[in-house]
């Protein structure tokens, strides 16, 4: 997504292609594992927020804990993030929900007006409590990844990320083991990431039908902003043609229907209104 009217961004500024599934540690479905950790960082590229992803094994994060969560600094600088068809009711209450101008779209939710700059992450960390927090950011600084084998995925935590601590330091901090198990707060990630990654395929399902039947077309956002003398443009992103939806054949919006597509499409469009709501907080 790009910013015109005098400020526009270079390249990939929305940060959210770099949270494609098909980055970094490979989310699937899985367990913790149980296979000796290795200490090697994932292979990059990484998606977006992680550092080094390594295996959650005891031999590696024993003694070692989460601080409480609350602290959204590290999206701070990320104005728009991936979603995924799950979220689209929630995430169209409060963000603009558009798709990525890519050879294969990407759902995201804009999260700012300019690159670098989040406007529901607050100055102390905070994320502002009356909007809906998106998965991508609320599973950080977990994420699921490819064990030895396919059919073995084991659970990876970021270990750069601020939130590893040392229990004996922070001792509030959750504990990631107790006594050689997984503890609660992990066996909670681990549920999570597998939740959020069962997500990937319907996403990509609607996506495909999106794409089979060129539906996304590209557009240009203008927001007109407090006090500025001409209105900030935003390209680099694709919406859903409206008069290429209602030209669907019956058949096809019938099934649309029944996957819960249409009421995503129309949730798209009534985010659109959310773009106004963002230079209100610029």
């Amino acid at each position: 997504m790009q910013e015109d009217g005098g400020r526009r961004t270079g390249g990939n500024g929305t940060g959210a292609p770099a949270s494609r599934e098909s980055t970094g540690p490979t989310e699937s479905t899985g367990s913790t594992g149980s296979r000796e950790p290795t200490g090697e960082p994932a292979k990059a590229p990484l998606p977006l927020f992680y550092r080094t992803p390594q295996p959650l094994h005891e031999q590696l994060f024993g003694g070692k804990g989460l601080r409480k969560p609350g602290d959204y600094g590290f999206a701070a600088q990320a104005h728009a993030l991936a979603l995924h068809l799950q979220e689209f009711r929630l995430a169209a209450a409060h963000y603009p929900i558009v798709f990525s101008d890519e050879a294969v779209p990407a759902p995201l939710i804009v999260l700012g007006l300019r690159q670098g700059r989040n406007l529901f992450v607050e100055a102390g960390g905070g994320w502002d409590a009356d909007a809906y927090i998106p998965a991508y950011v609320r599973r950080y600084p977990f994420v699921v990844g490819q064990g030895a084998k396919p059919e073995e995925p084991i659970l990876y935590l970021d270990s750069a990320s601020d939130m590893v601590v040392e229990l004996e330091a922070v001792p509030e901090a959750d504990p990631l083991f107790e006594d050689g198990a997984p503890s609660a707060r992990t066996k909670e990630a681990l549920d999570f990431c597998t939740a959020f990654q069962r997500q990937v395929p319907l996403t990509q399902a609607f996506l495909e039908a999106l794409g089979t039947h060129d539906l996304l077309e590209r557009k240009e956002i203008r927001v007109e902003l407090p006090g500025a003398e001409q209105p900030q443009v935003l390209s680099g992103l694709r919406l859903v043609e409206e008069a290429k939806f209602n030209a669907l054949p019956d058949e096809v919006f019938l099934e649309w229907r029944t996957r819960g597509w249409v009421a995503a499409v129309y949730w798209h469009w009534a985010s659109m209104d959310n773009f106004q709501r963002l230079a209100k907080r610029v």
